[in-house]
């Protein structure tokens, strides 16, 4: 237990949790920006967020991952990004669980907004947002 404790707090590790963390922000950003219409359109089918909000958010959400991605590629402000990294890890967690608790099957989201790819939302993407967010913990909690 105590060697895996050391490797949670090893600068190395932490480093290229960053990284991966990071780059998969990067890449689940791109197509949102680029397709934000269609973002749009998965948002409303969440049902999480009143009419007049899917749109601002539909065109926020995309760039606060990518700058949250760029942040902790960087290396910079990494507890401030990794704080970030983790509410956003949570969030769609949250986001899948009602989704999949409510009987809903949606397109996910998650990578490809455009159609190429209709990943559904499920309870294996959950565990996937999971390890997200105890990645962007430990580097938000030991920078």
């Amino acid at each position: 237990m105590r060697g895996i404790r050391q490797l949670f707090v090893n600068r190395v590790f932490l480093r290229i949790a960053g990284l991966m963390i990071g780059g998969v922000l990067i890449y689940a950003s791109l197509d949102k920006i680029l397709h934000p219409d269609r973002f749009a359109d998965v948002v409303h089918e969440y049902g999480m967020l009143p009419l007049l909000a899917v749109n601002s958010f539909a065109l926020a959400m995309p760039w606060v991952e990518m700058t949250t991605g760029i942040v902790l590629i960087i290396g910079v402000w990494r507890r401030a990004a990794g704080l970030l990294a983790a509410a956003l890890s949570a969030a769609f967690m949250i986001a899948i669980s009602q989704a999949q608790l409510r009987g809903l099957q949606i397109e996910c989201g998650c990578f490809t907004v455009s159609g190429m790819s209709a990943t559904e939302a499920s309870w294996s993407l959950f565990g996937r947002d999971a390890l997200l967010l105890l990645g962007s913990v430990l580097i938000w909690r030991r920078g």
